[in-house]
Order: C-alpha cells, then structure tokens, then sequence
C-alpha cells in the first residue's frame, strides 16, 4: 500500500512523495504537485505495489528507445509464414497454405457403414 508525504521546503513550496514498500526496500517517488502524487499513487497500487511498467524514476513514463530494422509482431510472423512455404511448383512439397486446409472430398461411405456390429455369442 503506497502512502503521500508532504515535504515543505526551505523556499516555502512542498513536494509531496509518495512511498511505498517493494521486495522489502523502501520506494518513494516525488512530485511539485499533490494530483500527480495522487495519480502516481494509484498506479502503483494498481501494479501490485511495483514501478508501474515504463516508468523511469524522476522522469515519468519514457518511451523505448526505437530499434533499427524492428518491426511490428504481424509483419514478422507473415514474413516467417511466408519462407516457410514450399516454392511453386514443387510437386513433392507439402501444401500449406494460409489461406485455410486443402478441400477434402466427401466421403463416399456413410458413417453408419461404420458402426461396430453386435457379435455377441447366442
């Protein structure tokens, strides 16, 4: 459970922090004004009493870094699918495709055909 301590200041202003315990160790975050305290607060108890995800101390949330050549999880998983297919033509490849099964034909005995005949001895 994450607590708001207001910290005057030698100027006059206040900060406010906002502590709470994680693994055993004390955490505290501050913040110039009590909502962002109050906001903060609530983000930590909504992740169980850790940093929320993304947050960086003193900074707020900060994006990643952005890097080269990454790409969305979709593009990657097509590109994968894609090599996997055999090349056209090859009459000994398996066919996969992405589009759904191969058709199967009907069959062509019924399932009752099928049914276990009663062999019980009389």
């Amino acid at each position: 459970m994450a607590s708001i301590v207001e910290r005057p200041k030698k100027d006059g202003t206040t900060t406010y922090q906002v502590k709470w315990r994680q693994d055993g160790k004390q955490e505290s975050e501050r913040f110039g004004d009590p909502d962002g305290a109050v906001q903060f607060k609530a983000l930590v108890e909504a992740h169980g009493g850790q940093w929320p995800h993304g947050w960086g101390r003193g900074q707020g949330f900060v994006e990643e870094t952005a890097i080269p050549g990454d790409q969305p999880f979709e593009t990657w998983a097509t590109r994968y699918v894609d090599r996997l297919q055999p090349p056209p033509g090859d009459p000994d490849a398996l066919v996969c495709r992405r589009d759904g099964a191969p058709s199967v034909p009907a069959p062509t005995t019924p399932p009752a055909a099928y049914a276990l005949l009663d062999r019980r001895r009389s």
